[in-house]
């Protein structure tokens, strides 16, 4: 029940004369100190706590409220000694523990924080306030199953809690659950929640669904609560741009631009719509504006080397995924790139000395996965061409072998690449060198997908093993696969 504040001072001018009466009485003025806090005279509640420790040093109520009052005046550092004051008597103060909990979450100790979270909730596990901050410290060191376990936790306790209903929407929609996120925000909406996010969170749902025209509803009623936040709008855009309807996407698009000219996302995505309208002049520009943006932002500089190999650019392609290459240090698919362009630009040495690079270190260790089986596959596959073009018919030859051992079906999924980089002459070489079954397969499985106006790289001879290289080639896009 409420107390107006007339009221709660008439409780005061009681309290305090009754305080005057009898100065010793700690719980006349926990009274006392507690309603000046409901009024907010914070310096007298401070006033009246500090003289309860003064006559009872081991008091948990005072120095525990006297932690609230001082967090309040944010004079965090005393209110965190009262509130560990509190544990040193009793260890066992589930409040102390969350408050404590909340502080060094705030100073940015976060395991910490969740130590001291997590003792709260044990002792009282009908505490929300405790399970809703476990839920925020574990999402925040990336503990996402545990901070779900921690919502769904609030829910059972109070199922209208729309904040854990907020972030269990948000968690699954993280997770591609998009039903059940879709589910929890709906009930969400129905307790009469309108919050922007709510809405941006159902859009990335539908988007996850394909369900484009559900998508943008949900998106553009985000952007009407929140018309300031441009990652709405970019994401509306790209709704948009799902959907088929481009000139509404750049429309969006441009729109931010036009107030955020710097935003990252926002001009790459601009660049792309306007590269599937045929306007690629101004989609390069776009994605070097975006590298000066951002120079690490490895999206761009692919679609730029793409751009380059439709005009056989290759030196300025080959740059691009040079600077690619050391932004992934770590990873090998940058050096097949580069050695599969240094290929089909003609320079058929530097693409054997990257590739081999590449080789070596997968060599270490089998392939288990799928997808590293088929990496594999590929290494073999581009470097056995390349020694078949250099006339080095048996390493060539074993290569292909290799690479159909890692995975039977290479060619069909290499077939935009042969059809492209093996030409009539060399898969001739190959057929005559073989010697083998197992050459004899592989000859045959890549010859299905060359094609007879296929010529060689410019500067490599018809005939393989001919002397003659040379640093231009042919229009080609290598980490395209179908």
């Amino acid at each position: 029940m409420e107390i107006d504040e007339k009221s709660l001072s008439e409780i005061i001018e009681r309290l305090e004369k009754e305080v005057s009466k009898r100065p010793k009485d700690i719980s006349t003025r926990l009274q006392l100190a507690l309603s000046y806090m409901r009024l907010g005279e914070t310096e007298k509640a401070k006033e009246q706590l500090l003289k309860v420790t003064e006559i009872d040093k081991r008091n948990v109520d005072a120095y525990y409220y006297l932690g609230i009052t001082m967090a309040d005046a944010e004079e965090i550092d005393e209110a965190k000694a009262a509130w560990e004051k509190v544990l040193s008597i009793d260890k066992n103060h589930s409040p102390s523990l969350y408050f404590l909990g909340k502080l060094y979450a705030l100073e940015g100790n976060i395991d910490q924080a969740i130590s001291l979270t997590e003792r709260a909730r044990n002792l009282q596990p009908s505490n929300v306030l405790a399970h809703s901050q476990l839920g925020e410290l574990y999402l925040a060191k990336g503990r996402v199953k545990d901070s779900l376990l921690e919502w769904h936790e609030v829910l059972k306790l109070d199922p209208s809690n729309v904040q854990a209903l907020h972030n269990v929407g948000a968690i699954y929609t993280d997770l591609q659950m998009y039903d059940e996120a879709l589910d929890t925000l709906t009930r969400a909406e129905r307790l009469g929640s309108e919050a922007p996010l709510l809405h941006f969170n159902k859009g990335l749902s539908y988007l996850g669904k394909q369900e484009y025209d559900k998508a943008i509803e949900s998106l553009a009623r985000a952007k009407e609560l929140e018309p300031e936040n441009i990652h709405t709008a970019t994401t509306l855009g790209e709704a948009y741009a799902m959907s088929g309807d481009l000139d509404a996407a750049i429309e969006q698009w441009k729109e931010v631009l036009s107030t955020n000219p710097d935003d990252l996302f926002a001009n790459y995505n601009l660049a792309l719509g306007l590269f599937q309208k045929g306007e690629k002049d101004e989609a390069i520009k776009l994605w070097e504006k975006c590298i000066l943006i951002n120079p690490n932002y490895v999206p761009a500089r692919q679609n730029l080397a793409t751009c380059f190999l439709m005009d056989d650019e290759y030196e300025k392609a080959i740059h691009q995924w040079e600077q690619i290459r050391m932004l992934e240090p770590g990873s090998p698919q940058p050096m097949l790139v580069l050695a599969e362009l240094n290929y089909r630009a003609g320079d058929l040495v530097k693409a054997k000395e990257i590739v081999e690079e590449v080789l070596e270190a997968q060599r270490k260790a089998e392939p288990t996965s799928i997808e590293e089986r088929k990496f594999r596959s590929d290494c073999e596959f581009l470097c056995g061409t390349v020694n078949l073009a250099l006339g080095n018919a048996r390493d060539g030859l074993k290569n292909w072998v290799t690479a159909m051992r890692y995975n039977p079906n290479f060619a069909l999924e290499s077939g935009a690449f042969i059809s492209r980089a093996i030409w009539p002459e060399l898969i001739a070489f190959a057929k005559e060198s073989a010697k083998t079954e197992d050459e004899k397969r592989v000859v045959s499985l890549v010859g299905s997908f060359v094609k007879e106006d296929a010529v060689p790289p410019r500067g490599v001879d018809r005939i393989p093993g001919t002397k003659g290289t040379g640093k231009e080639g042919l229009k080609w896009r290598p980490w395209e696969r179908k």
